[in-house]
């Protein structure tokens, strides 16, 4: 037996080789949006996600309809995806360094509606301008 013949040999991974199980963990998220309303959130950051990966993802879900950007304590970028009820969320600083990236699934994800308390302050503002206007004032 040659020395060559005991060493193991095994196929390089492909180079994306996360991406495939991501997308049967955003299929099946899906059935569960559908049959529960159960939402889901894949942190992208804390996986070990190649170029390829991320290509693959990109291609695979492609652009949807809606982008929002939210400009709170540095700039998140919410992007639907080419699959309704999936979205693209990154939330950068300040200064621009990503700080986490996520997919999310769900009809709309959780940082968009406004919270109660921010209707109510709205409300409050609403009503003073309506009054200053009433007033003759600008």
């Amino acid at each position: 037996m040659k020395i060559l013949d005991t060493i193991p040999i095994r196929p390089a991974p492909s180079p994306a080789a996360n991406a495939p199980a991501l997308l049967q963990e955003i299929a099946a998220a899906l059935d569960a949006l559908l049959l529960s309303r159960q939402r889901h959130c894949i942190d992208l950051g804390s996986l070990p996600l190649s170029p390829a990966d991320r290509d693959m993802l990109r291609e695979t879900l492609g652009t949807g309809e809606i982008h929002m950007e939210l400009t709170t304590l540095g700039n998140s970028r919410i992007e639907e995806t080419g699959v309704p009820g999936v979205w693209w969320v990154r939330h950068s600083s300040e200064d621009g360094i990503l700080l986490t990236e996520s997919l999310e699934v769900c009809h709309v994800p959780e940082i968009v509606p406004a919270d109660t308390t921010d209707i109510a302050i709205g409300l409050q503002r609403l009503r003073q301008r309506i009054a200053v206007r009433a007033s003759g004032g600008q």
